[in-house]
């Protein structure tokens, strides 16, 4: 199947990769705003306290990232499909990246929901079985942890790879190509690499923070600049 280069006004994948983009991004920043947090993420007592106590809205929130990864997913499609001559086979790396990882943060986010209930039943269980349910919790919770981390890996070295084909493209701005670059080369390294061998800290998550916002920004201004010519 041969691909169309460019945006065209009025194609429907690309109207919905607009929309996919900005909903996607808007929803990854609230519910990321939202999301019950401790001071010291380290802490794994005082975060599966944390989101025992807060079960409903920890849950809540890992099912509307989810939402939000999906849909962004979808964007990203709309932005793969437009670039057919150079940078085509980085922006198809790119995106199937992007599926790979969307489907990992699917899991994390599960294993989160996961978490929030075996904290939930930890605080409520008697003396003699806390210790067991404490355990449960915490073995979640490791899990979730792991499979994020090579999520974060996977998901910002394929945003890496769109940037490249962006920038080869002749259909986006060449600053928008280098940005999505930049910003997938920082956060795989200083925050992906960094958390596999190194653990989560606040001066970490507080990194990630950052860069996850600038990412969806990133990914907001790309929506924009799609829907302003499909629609």
């Amino acid at each position: 199947m041969v691909q169309q280069q460019g945006i065209v006004k009025g194609d429907v994948l690309q109207r919905i990769g607009s929309v996919g983009l900005i909903v996607g991004s808007v929803l990854v920043v609230i519910f990321n705003l939202l999301f019950p947090r401790v001071t010291d993420p380290s802490n794994t007592q005082a975060v599966l306290r944390k989101w025992g106590e807060g079960e409903v809205l920890t849950q809540v929130c890992a099912l509307l990232l989810a939402i939000g990864i999906w849909t962004k997913m979808l964007g990203y499609a709309g932005v793969y499909r437009s670039i057919s001559a150079r940078g085509a086979a980085w922006a198809r790396l790119g995106f199937y990246g992007i599926v790979v990882a969307t489907g990992m943060w699917a899991i994390t986010f599960a294993l989160s929901m996961a978490t929030a209930g075996a904290a939930a039943n930890w605080l409520a269980a008697p003396a003699a079985g806390q210790a067991t349910a404490y355990s449960v919790a915490a073995s979640v919770f490791a899990a979730g942890e792991s499979v994020e981390t090579m999520s974060i890996i996977v998901y910002w070295l394929a945003l890496v790879f769109m940037g490249i084909g962006m920038l080869l493209s002749a259909v986006y701005p060449r600053w928008m190509g280098w940005a999505g670059i930049v910003l997938g080369v920082v956060t795989m390294v200083a925050v992906g690499i960094v958390a596999a061998f190194a653990g989560i800290s606040s001066t970490l998550e507080l990194t990630f923070a950052i860069l996850a916002l600038l990412s969806c920004l990133w990914a907001l201004v790309v929506g924009i600049w799609i829907a302003r010519k499909a629609w």
